[in-house]
């Protein structure tokens, strides 16, 4: 056990029950209860909501077969939810509506604080509310979609209607997946990290032992909330930018939330690196292709599922650290100047065949980023300076294209830039250095419950 105990384990991988269960009665409204369409969209998504995460939260419960801690959750869940629904019905015939939204959104943290602070608390860790208060405060400001664009565009897809609904099915059931799979790890590692203090270096060191399915879980919730960070502030920044005149307090509200998505992509980009590194390392073998394949959206499943079924071969930290630092990553780093000098001539292509909107003078200045662009490629090997040169080019030209990719863009291009680190100028920080103790065998820590 690195990262979660068996319990949590058990719970994580019975997580699909409760996804299936949740989206049953969600899908399934018009038929068991259709009395619900009557009722206002707002209304419908406050009922459903509070059915999903009564199912997510009690599954733990369900899991331990523990019938107290079931009911007093189940009974939390739905009098914080009733009186977040009654408050909020108060509230729009009484609020002004510039304040509506931040209220509705104060509210529902209230709810989610509510409910997790009674999670920690029947689980034994009464005297560490704070980490009750770490944990809905992370859950809560997760973007909540997995999608980097915000939604899925349908039509493109060019299909019957009933197809259509399938789709929206299969993304729903996606969508909650991770929506699950990311509360259950929140909380385990929260709560992990307050129990044994020393764990939270572990998830800081990328040449730390971890196990196929510590990995796999893990790998899902950064993935699932870095996708929806990166959406979530492409929606912010249309909303910001759109023209409007808005009240200074939703002004403020919207600049709040953009910060949000901003702090999970800076703060994940090194933790899913540490993650998929230390797990290659787990297996026995750092393979540059397979951690380049964990950057590409599609093919990283291909990659996520040979590293879940590799076998371990544990051995030390100071073996992993040989292994990382020494590993061959040649070849790869040669793939990785090819592909960027290739699409940077294609850019160049495109700036002299196409029509860009640019005036000869920023056109001519854009074509000489891309030369120099191509200079650092071929330098990459060299120094360092050039990776910086590269990361900085690449920059300057997504700003140029202004369009609704731009966050998109730059949220991968971060992502890269961790990627290129581990292939061209791979190193270990203080973190990797540091021993970490394991807990003893009568460690609450390693309890199964």
């Amino acid at each position: 056990m690195n990262f979660f105990t068996p319990l949590q384990l058990r719970i994580l991988k019975t997580s699909w029950i409760p996804v299936l269960i949740a989206c049953t009665i969600q899908k399934g409204a018009d038929i068991i209860f259709p009395s619900i369409l009557s009722l206002s969209l707002g209304t419908q998504y406050a009922i459903f909501l509070a059915m999903n995460t009564l199912v997510m939260v009690v599954w733990e419960a369900v899991i331990k077969k523990d019938v107290k801690q079931f009911g007093i959750l189940a009974f939390v869940v739905l009098l914080a939810f009733g009186l977040q629904f009654v408050l909020n019905e108060f509230l729009k015939a009484n609020s002004s509506q510039q304040n509506t939204s931040l209220i509705y959104y104060v509210n529902s943290f209230a709810v989610f604080l509510v409910i997790i602070i009674t999670r920690f608390y029947l689980n034994g860790m009464s005297d560490k509310i704070g980490a009750a208060v770490l944990a809905a405060v992370i859950y809560f400001v997760i973007p909540k979609t997995g999608s980097p664009t915000g939604g899925i565009p349908m039509g493109w897809l060019n299909m019957s209607g009933f197809w259509i609904e399938v789709v929206k099915f299969l993304a729903f059931l996606l969508t909650t997946f991770g929506t699950f799979i990311s509360y259950y790890s929140i909380i385990f590692l929260t709560e992990n990290s307050f129990r044994w203090p020393a764990f939270f270096i572990k998830l800081q060191s990328r040449i730390q032992t971890i196990s196929g399915w510590e990995y796999f879980f893990i790998f899902l919730a950064i993935w699932f909330i870095y996708m929806g960070s990166i959406g979530e502030l492409t929606y912010l920044m249309g909303s910001f930018f759109e023209g409007t005149a808005l009240p200074v307090v939703v002004t403020g509200f919207i600049i709040f939330r953009l910060l949000l998505a901003v702090l999970c992509v800076y703060s994940l980009a090194g933790l899913l690196r540490n993650i998929i590194t230390g797990r290659a390392l787990t297996t026995g073998e750092y393979n540059p292709w397979v951690i380049m394949m964990h950057y590409i959206p599609v093919v990283n499943i291909i990659a996520v599922l040979k590293l879940l079924i590799d076998k371990d071969k544990p051995t030390t930290q100071e073996a992993h650290a040989v292994l990382y630092l020494e590993s061959d990553r040649y070849a790869a780093q040669q793939a990785m100047i090819i592909s960027g000098i290739t699409v940077t001539v294609y850019n160049i292509y495109h700036l002299l065949t196409a029509p860009t909107g640019l005036a000869l003078s920023g056109a001519a200045l854009l074509g000489a980023l891309y030369l120099l662009k191509i200079f650092a490629y071929i330098k990459l090997r060299s120094s360092k300076t050039y990776l910086l040169l590269v990361m900085g080019l690449n920059t300057i030209t997504i700003l140029f294209a202004l369009n609704e990719y731009l966050l998109l863009s730059l949220s991968f291009l971060y992502l890269y830039y961790y990627l290129m680190q581990e292939l061209f100028y791979p190193k270990l920080e203080i973190e990797d250095t540091m021993k970490v103790q394991d807990p003893e065998a009568d460690d609450i820590f390693t309890h199964t419950a």
